[in-house]
This record gives structure tokens, sequence and C-alpha cells, in this order.
């Protein structure tokens, strides 16, 4: 063996451990409950990236092995080709994955065969390409061409979308990424400093932003302590819930772990947040089907929890959810 089909196969067999060992993992442990934050996203990349660099240099490898000659391209393009399609693919696996751990109303049956499918096809390619010698009797074209077609495919969506997404946002949306990149967020250890400063009732409102479900737990738990340290907690829960700040009070139902007492004492204003909330969507003629669908997802989120939660308290929660669902259902 040459040193590009050494490197070519190891690079495939790793990238094959990771996913079997921990991409399974994570798939299967979703599978088990509803995702209701976006969480998965940061362990799903740590999983996806190593695993799609190591396919990339395994597809480089048989790049460089003459594997994709029949393309016709000169070589540069054709290196060019493998690492633009990889990334293409790599992208259209997190898509999959997003929509396998929150399906919404479909059932996960339909993505987790592609997930399968995209990773295992490049792994069997890059095994068929750089192997030929060990298995001289088995051809590659009824591999090669249909997974050519679809990384390709999935080269064009990406472009689309994300040329649509650069025109619609503008220079703004390009800054905005460049300032997150640039502009590291405040470690664990900075936040809970910050929120051991903050006094618990003149600073009411930036404890609840730290005790939502956005936050680690380490932060969620500090900011939710300090909050009850402060005598005049329940009373000015239920004023932000009634008629102060909404989403940060409704955040804080959602995520924190309410006693027999604070549960009886927020039934009532957590379901007049909810009213107010629900009030507040607008007609679907009268705003867009994107942010019509944002108010969706985020509702279905939050109320069923909240629901649950004061599901012992005597009020009833019934209408408040039937006239959600009214409001929020698109448009015949």
């Amino acid at each position: 063996m040459s040193p590009s089909q050494i490197i070519g196969n190891i690079c495939a067999a790793i990238a094959t451990l990771i996913f079997l060992l921990r991409l399974q993992h994570l798939l299967s442990d979703y599978a088990r409950r509803e995702a209701s934050n976006d969480q998965w996203v940061t362990p799903a990349l740590f999983i996806l990236i190593p695993v799609w660099l190591l396919l990339m240099g395994a597809l480089l490898c048989v790049t460089a092995n003459g594997g994709f000659d029949w393309l016709r391209l000169g070589r540069p393009a054709l290196y060019a080709f493998t690492v633009a399609a990889t990334v293409a693919l790599a992208v259209v696996s997190f898509v999959f994955i997003a929509l396998y751990i929150r399906p919404g109303f479909t059932p996960r049956g339909l993505y987790s065969p592609v997930i399968y499918l995209v990773h295992f096809a490049t792994v069997l390619l890059v095994l068929l390409s750089l192997n030929q010698k060990f298995a001289p009797g088995i051809p590659t074209h009824w591999l090669r061409l249909p997974w050519t077609i679809f990384a390709a495919l999935s080269l064009v969506a990406c472009v689309g979308f994300f040329g649509y997404w650069i025109v619609r946002t503008g220079v703004g949306g390009m800054k905005s990424i460049a300032h997150r990149i640039g502009t590291p967020r405040p470690s664990s250890g900075e936040i809970l400093t910050h929120i051991s400063t903050l006094d618990p009732e003149k600073n009411f409102d930036d404890l609840l932003r730290g005790a939502n479900r956005l936050q680690s737990r380490e932060v969620r738990e500090a900011a939710t302590a300090r909050l009850r340290s402060n005598p005049k907690f329940l009373e000015m829960l239920a004023a932000e819930l009634e008629a102060g700040h909404l989403e940060p009070a409704v955040e804080f139902l959602y995520s924190a772990t309410l006693t027999p007492t604070e549960q009886t004492r927020l039934a009532r204003p957590a379901r007049k947040a909810m009213q107010r909330w629900v009030g507040g969507v607008p007609a679907p003629n009268y705003t867009t089907k994107d942010n019509l669908k944002r108010l969706r997802r985020w509702g279905a989120d939050v109320f069923p929890v909240l629901v649950q939660k004061f599901a012992g308290t005597g009020v009833e929660f019934t209408e408040v959810i039937a006239d959600f669902e009214k409001r929020v259902s698109p448009t015949k």
C-alpha cells in the first residue's frame, strides 16, 4: 500500500468509530426524549467536525490515487471539488441530525436512514477506491456515480441557501457572524462571578435572564439561588408574569424546579403571562411565515412544560392552550 492508501483507510476507520460510538449514543439519547432547546448543537458539532475532517482526508487520498479522475477535471479542480463536497455532506448530515433530534410532527424514521447512508456510503466509497488490489472483482461505478451526484446536489443546495441568506441579511449578517467568532463569550466562571455581585432586587431582570434555559446548569442554579435570596422574590416574579417583562419570567418558570409554595403562588400569574403572550401573537396576514413559525416553536416548547408544572394547583390552562393553537396555526 502507498502512504496515501494507508492514511485514507485509517481516517475512514477512525471516522466510523467516532460515528458509531459517539454519534450513535447522541442519537439514541434523544430518541428517548424530546429536545426543548438547542443544547444538542454543541455536542453534535464536536462529533461531526472530526468525523468529516477525517473523511475529507480520506477522500483527498482517494483523489490523490485517481479515484475521481473519471470526472475529467484538472487536479486542482478535483481537490477543490473533494473539499467542497465533503463540507456540503457535513452540512447535510448536521441538518438531518437536527431534524432527527427536533422532528416536530414528523417521525424520526424519515431522517435516520439519511444520517447513516451519507456516512457509510462515503466510507464504502473510500474503502473500495483505495483497496481495489484486494478486491479486484468489486466494481465501484455503482456507488461512485450516485455518491458524486448526491454530493454535487448537496453542494448546490448549500451554495444556494447561504447565497440566499447573505442576500437577505446583507453585510450586517456577515458582520454579526464575524463578531461572534472574533468575540468569545465570557466563561462560566466569569458569569458566575458577575451573578454573585448582582442585587436580587435591583437586578431582578438580569438574574431572570441568567436563569433561562440558554445558560449552563451552573449559571442557572447560581442565578436562581440569587433570586430566591430576595424576600420579595415571589411577589416580584408574579408581577413580572402579570405585567412586566414576559419572556424572561416565563423562561425562568420553564427552567426552574419549583417548590410547592411557588407552584401555588405562581400558577395564576403563569396562566396570565401565557394569555398575554398569546394575545400578542399577530394575525397570520400581519406577520411573516418565518415569524409565525418561530412563535409557534417557542410556544410549543414552553407551554406544555408550564402546564405540567402547574398541573396540581387547580388552575386550568385548557383555554389558553386552545387559543395558542388557533392563533399560530397556518392559514389554509
